[in-house]
């Protein structure tokens, strides 16, 4: 949407009369003639002459002929007059350009993307507002206050002033007086050799001597420059800024936020009313967004909305692209604007559009990148004192489609973290033994990343961030080096990561690629229908369109709502004849909805339309006039809304990538499916000829998608759900998830790790699971890797991280605090159950007894089971330890795991007595080691406090 800039009015250069003022000694010199008069200025010092001001300034610089030689205008595009003049030397590929006599009145809104050269091209990079101030010879670029104000009276505003300043971002000198009396600075300075300003550690290194200016627009509103040079790395990327002017008044009001309705907001706190309940003013971001005609119901709007499709979005997906755009006008007809949304095609063949830049800030556009990084992120830019959305765009890779992507295993541990809590993450920090960052990495990088976790979380500690999720773990403001907020390089790097939707669902597509056959699922679509890049249309179209449709979402100002998932159960969106939205929010993160069974139907592959909290987010958002109508729904189900920072807290709802009303259901389906999947890899998941390392990928798929599973149901243990509503609505805050939930849900987990069944594994299968070696960028990381599959230390990972999953400080405290909570005679599953139900799970063989003499290679406890419970026996140690990290449960968890050591200690004495002379080594080495570590622990002197 293009920026409404302020075309500068009148000529360049003001005539200049001089006034000069005389003193004169009597009355007849008043009548003296022009002669006379004349004679006396002659005669007068030169002093007393004063030189226009620019004049002065000129002469303080080199004329600007000298500094411009060699270099030629920039017409302005539109052939009007460029908010800068600017002059390309394409010799000496340097640029200049010339300030307008007003420039320190101008408010700025300067953008910058790395338009090529990086994995992450086309991202918005960072953006900044500012203003050019001058100080003598240099120009310091500023970014005003606007995070701390005053609106009080004049006390408090000086008060206020006095402490938050205004900030110097950069500054450059001055060359010259240009021809329209501005001064002239020199851009290559600006953007070049202080890339790493905007670029942060992207641009650092860069080769500046080699770098080129590959364009140079000038329009009324905006400068658009493009500089490229090579890299650090020697590769060449383009750094791409765009400058505008931001006028001071557009009549957009901003809209107050609420914490009901998701939207990005932004803030700022006002000193002025101590008597107000917070200083905090926060607006949602959205855009300038009103009907043409206010007396019609149904209006178009004065200025829609408008993205372009880049030319480089594969004609085979270009529908799907548009209708995931267009999708949202359904939502901006309830508030009565039509076409509020217009999408155009950019196209090379018939030049349509060409003269537009994706990364010009007056324009949305859709990109497609071919990265075969699989993600999609739709960031935008909005104006720091109203949250005006002044710019987004959308970054499509090719890897969603390809899925190309072999990331299964760096997915494992991010899928067992999503579930753990503030005071987890801190503890985990001291105890990275028992981190599924640390236990589930590769054995020859575990070193490295627990090395990593401890200086992120004190860098983060400094931040004021201690304990933060690490899916919450990212960048914010967006310029280098610019206090606490991180650096642009960073920002950059984090972009994939920010939206986190595209890159798990390409896992899906490379799961449905591999698998579809194995599960029946290609007998669910039409045979004879369209299949594009291998894939039925009717599978991979709805996905893309509902990637684009959550994108779109986040460039109209809405946050992901993770909740969304809860609107229809899976029985019922997997029955004949469903055809609706399967979420009330495309803002969740949503799994490929696979039906398995045999009495199942197959239902919408994903959700293809607005579901019903989008239509009530926009509602609230861009409603003209008051919202208390539409805030009053707030307690109906389906608006409920939950957002990144609620995904490791109390409401297992809040998850990304969960699935349906009740997602155990979901869950029990996703076990299913693996343990089919499983069955078959040997004899049909690896065609005749094809490499067996296709039977390692296929397995460490099913891994990855089982711990996912795992990961879901854990988050239920000690759970409640949580409800954003005030006083006077009819929902408490707060709800315990009943216990026979919470209890189904540990025995999911327990079920589903600690068994050795529960893994699929067999020799025959352990046999074929090796790896292709390629030294080359492709194979590199298999080249590196054991041939053979390194099953106790993968098993063993998933085991711990079960048990970390059961046995952490946020899901210990949440359920001491639910005993507390509950009232009398209210069925609670309590600290005591969940540790007795994970300690008879780990230690069964301790309750049966040997069939007969066992052997070494027939062990009465396997080599998975004795690991298993050392590992049991390990966390119980550390938990009678009482950790003051831990939390308000430490005493009661210390207790109870003391009291659980008694116990074992008790009946591995027992089986040692007993059946000791018929265990085979292993197990009668494992339990009298076992016995051993527990003696110590229990003798040992305890010194309180």
């Amino acid at each position: 949407m293009p920026l409404n800039g302020v075309r500068i009015s009148g000529r360049n250069q003001v005539p200049y009369r001089p006034e000069i003022r005389i003193m004169f000694r009597s009355s007849a010199l008043l009548l003296a003639g022009v002669t006379g008069l004349t004679s006396i200025v002659a005669a007068m010092p030169a002093t007393a002459m004063q030189a226009p001001p620019g004049a002065r300034m000129s002469q303080d610089f080199p004329p600007f002929e000298k500094i411009s030689e060699g270099f030629t205008e920039v017409a302005p595009a539109d052939g009007g007059r460029g908010m800068y003049r600017v002059w390309v030397n394409k010799k000496t590929q340097r640029s200049l350009a010339e300030l307008p006599r007003n420039f320190e009145k101008q408010d700025l809104f300067m953008a910058w993307t790395v338009a090529s050269g990086v994995e992450t091209s086309a991202v918005q990079t960072g953006d900044q507002y500012a203003r050019w101030k001058r100080f003598g010879k240099r120009l310091a670029l500023v970014e005003p206050n606007y995070a701390v104000i005053s609106s009080g009276d004049k006390q408090s505003k000086d008060a206020t002033q006095r402490v938050f300043t205004d900030r110097v971002i950069l500054e450059v000198p001055i060359l010259a007086m240009g021809p329209g009396g501005g001064p002239v600075i020199d851009l290559n300075a600006l953007f070049v050799n202080k890339a790493t300003s905007f670029f942060g550690r992207v641009a650092a290194g860069a080769n500046t001597r080699l770098a080129t200016v590959e364009k140079a627009k000038t329009f009324p509103g905006n400068v658009e420059l493009c500089y490229q040079m090579p890299l650090a790395t020697g590769r060449f990327a383009k750094l791409y800024y765009s400058i505008a002017s931001i006028p001071s008044s557009t009549g957009y009001r901003p809209r107050e936020a609420d914490d009901r309705v998701g939207y990005f907001t932004t803030s700022i706190q006002d000193l002025g009313d101590p008597a107000a309940d917070t200083p905090w003013k926060r607006y949602v971001n959205r855009w300038h967004l009103e009907k043409a005609d206010p007396s019609l119901k149904m209006s178009p709007p004065k200025k829609p909305i408008v993205f372009y499709i880049e030319h480089t979005v594969p004609v085979r997906y270009r529908r799907w692209v548009r209708d995931g755009i267009l999708e949202w006008n359904k939502a901006f007809e309830e508030v009565g604007i039509v076409n509020a949304v217009e999408v155009y095609q950019q196209d090379k063949l018939t030049g349509a559009h060409m003269d537009k830049d994706p990364e010009d800030a007056r324009y949305n556009f859709m990109i497609w990148t071919n990265a075969n990084m699989g993600f999609a992120i739709g960031p935008s830019r909005v104006h720091p004192k109203t949250g005006q959305i002044l710019d987004a765009d959308i970054v499509m890779d090719e890897g969603f489609v390809s899925s190309w992507v072999d990331g299964w295993e760096r997915q494992i541990p991010h899928a067992a973290m999503e579930s753990l809590g503030a005071e987890t993450v801190e503890w985990l920090v001291e105890n990275p033994e028992f981190d599924p960052r640390v236990i589930l990495a590769e054995p020859q990088d575990r070193q490295q990343v627990a090395t990593e976790i401890a200086p992120r979380h004190e860098e983060l500690r400094g931040k004021g961030l201690r304990g933060m999720h690490p899916s919450l773990d990212g960048p914010g403001k967006l310029i280098a080096g610019a206090g606490p907020e991180g650096q642009a390089a960073e920002s950059n790097a984090h972009a994939c990561t920010a939206c986190q939707n595209a890159m798990r669902k390409s896992m899906d597509v490379a799961f449905m690629r591999m698998n579809a056959e194995l599960l029946g699922l290609s007998e669910n679509t039409d045979p004879d229908g369209q299949k594009l890049d291998g894939i039925p249309e009717e599978f991979i179209g709805p996905l893309l369109k509902e990637v684009i449709m959550h994108e779109v979402g986040h460039t109209l100002g809405l946050r992901h709502n993770f909740v969304g998932s809860e609107l229809v159960s899976y029985e019922e969106m997997n029955s004949e004849g469903f055809d609706g939205p399967i979420s009330s929010s495309v803002m969740d993160y949503l799994p490929v909805n696979i039906a398995f069974g045999d009495e199942v139907v197959q239902g919408p592959w994903t959700t293809t339309t607005l579901g019903p909290y989008d239509m009530w987010a926009i509602a609230y958002g861009y409603t003209p006039g008051k919202t208390d109508a539409v805030l009053a729904r707030c307690g109906e189900p389906e608006l409920r809304y939950l957002t990144d920072e609620d995904t490791p807290g109390p409401d297992p709802m809040a998850r990304r990538f969960d699935h349906a009303e009740n997602p155990l259901d979901y869950v029990d389906a996703q076990l299913a499916i693996v343990e089919e999947l499983r069955g078959r890899i040997i004899d049909e998941m690896v065609d005749e000829g094809e490499s067996w390392s296709k039977a390692r990928n296929g397995y460490l798929m099913t891994l990855s998608k089982h711990l996912s599973a795992v990961g879901v149901a854990g988050n239920w243990i000690g759970g409640s759900t949580v409800n954003r509503v005030v006083k006077g609505a009819e929902l408490d805050p707060i709800t315990d998830i009943p216990a026979d939930q919470q209890r189904r849900a540990l025995a999911i987990v327990l079920d589903a790790t600690t068994p050795d069944t529960a893994y699929g594994l067999s020799p025959e299968l352990l046999r074929k699971m090796t790896v292709e070696k390629w030294f080359d960028g492709g194979g590199r990381r298999g080249a590196m890797a054991d041939s053979t599959f390194d099953v106790h230390n993968r098993i063993s990972g998933v085991q711990r991280t079960a048990l970390t999953l059961i046995l952490n400080p946020t899901t210990l405290n949440r359920m001491y605090d639910n005993e507390f909570r509950a009232v009398e005679g209210e069925d609670v599953l309590t600290i005591p159950e969940t540790m007795d139900g994970v300690k008879a799970a780990v230690w069964t063989e301790l309750d049966a007894r040997p069939n007969g003499n066992r052997s070494n290679t027939d062990a009465y406890i396997s080599s998975l089971r004795r690991n298993l419970q050392r590992s049991h026996l390990e966390r119980l140690v550390a938990l009678a330890g009482g950790s003051a990290s831990f939390g308000p449960s430490r005493a009661a968890v210390a207790s109870l795991s003391r009291q659980q050591l008694r116990e074992l200690d008790e009946q591995i004495g027992e089986v040692l007595s007993r059946d000791g002379s018929r265990l085979d080594t292993y197990s009668r080495a494992h339990l009298a080691d076992a016995k051993a570590i527990i003696d110590r622990v229990l003798n040992a002197d305890y010194v309180y406090n």
